[in-house]
């Protein structure tokens, strides 16, 4: 079989994807235009898609993990346990608002995830505090920020001084939102380029081999 024929569905799966990919950026930038209609199918689809790969995934580490329980593995064990006793909740009629499925959500889900989501800052915190140095001004603006986050969210402190909530609403709407819009942007012009590159990786090539022969003469 020839190789470009070999390659064909690869090239056609990179293809879809760049497409959809400047579709939805350019529909970022004009959210009122003809794309809105097409971007909104294909993030459904990708929702649909990524779902079904969830599942599928779930799935798969339950049973890696059955096949350890087996062997007397006890963490491996509560996962599974843990997995059969979820799963079961949430097709059980009411999901995870009544029944068994609220009462682990309310009572074991939810709470974990508050302390997890408690903890991580804290974490974070430390890990710029080692790894950062903030004598640099970039370094402690970073620092100052995110302890103003974490403090500006302690209830006591902020009924205390409701200017941290002020500090905190500010910095998370300004600067925060803007260096993330920022990153989002990056990254998918980042991809873009990347898949681009992908198609035609000849005509790349044959450019910089031009600029080099420039270069050299």
């Amino acid at each position: 079989m020839n190789d470009s024929v070999r390659r064909l569905p690869e090239f056609l799966a990179i293809l879809l994807a760049f497409i959809a990919g400047a579709m939805a950026f350019g529909n970022y930038f004009f959210p009122d235009s003809f794309l809105t209609a097409p971007t909104q199918f294909l993030l459904k689809t990708v929702i649909l898609v990524s779902g079904v790969a969830l599942l599928l995934a779930a799935f798969n580490l339950a049973g890696r993990h059955v096949k350890r329980a087996k062997d007397g593995d006890v963490g491996s064990i509560l996962l599974a346990v843990g997995f059969i006793v979820a799963f079961i909740a949430g097709v059980l009629p009411g999901g995870f608002q009544s029944g068994l499925g609220g009462w682990l959500y309310h009572w074991m889900l939810a709470p974990g995830m508050a302390a997890i989501l408690a903890l991580l800052p804290i974490f974070l915190a430390y890990a710029l505090f080692r790894h950062l140095d903030v004598r640099d001004l970039g370094g402690f603006l970073l620092f100052l920020g995110l302890v103003i986050v974490l403090v500006g969210q302690i209830p006591s402190l902020v009924a205390a001084f409701p200017i941290l909530a002020a500090f905190r609403h500010d910095l998370l709407i300004g600067p925060a939102a803007a260096a993330f819009r920022g990153v989002i942007l990056g990254l998918a012009t980042g991809v873009i380029l990347a898949i681009f590159l992908k198609l035609f990786p000849s005509a790349i090539s044959a450019r910089r081999s031009t600029e080099r022969e420039e270069e050299q003469s």
